[in-house]
C-alpha cells in the first residue's frame, strides 16, 4: 500500500471520528433534556400517585385509590425511561472520552458479503464484524 493511500485512509478515520463525536454531543444534549423533563414528570406522576391513593383510602374511594395506583404505574415506566436513556448517556459519554483520548473505535456492524454474494447470486451473509478487524488487517 503506498503513502497516498494510507492518508487517505486516516483522513477518512478522522472524518468518520469528527462526525461521530458531533452526532454523541448532540445526542447527549437531546438525552440529558430529555432526562430532566421525565424526571419531574415522574415525580408529579409519583406525588400524584401517593396523594390520591392516600386520600382514596381515607375517604374509602377506590376509584381515587385505583388512580393513584395508576398514577404510580404511570412513574414507573417513567423511571424505566429515565434509567434506559442514562445507560445511553453514559455510553456516549465514554466513546466521547475514547475519540478525546484518540483510542476510540467504530464498533458499528457492517453487513459482509462473501464472495458468491458478489457475482449475483444472493447469498447475503449479513454478519456483524467491527470495524477494528478491518482496520487491523490494514
Amino acid at each position: 500500500m503506498n503513502e497516498e493511500t494510507k492518508i487517505e485512509i486516516l483522513q477518512i478515520i478522522n472524518k468518520n471520528k469528527i462526525d461521530d463525536l458531533k452526532r454523541f454531543i448532540s445526542k447527549r444534549g437531546c438525552l440529558n433534556i430529555s432526562n430532566q423533563y421525565l424526571t419531574y414528570l415522574f415525580y408529579g406522576l409519583q406525588s400524584v400517585g401517593v396523594f390520591a391513593t392516600s386520600l382514596g383510602t381515607s375517604y374509602q374511594n377506590e376509584y381515587l385509590v385505583w388512580s393513584g395506583v395508576g398514577c404510580n404505574t404511570l412513574a414507573s415506566f417513567v423511571y424505566i425511561v429515565i434509567n434506559s436513556n442514562s445507560k445511553i448517556n453514559h455510553t456516549l459519554f465514554s466513546n466521547i472520552k475514547s475519540i478525546k483520548n484518540n483510542t476510540y473505535i467504530d464498533e458499528a456492524s457492517l453487513d459482509t458479503f462473501d464472495k458468491k454474494s458478489v457475482s449475483n447470486t444472493a447469498t447475503n451473509t449479513s454478519t456483524t464484524t467491527p470495524i477494528k478487524k478491518f482496520f487491523s488487517e490494514i
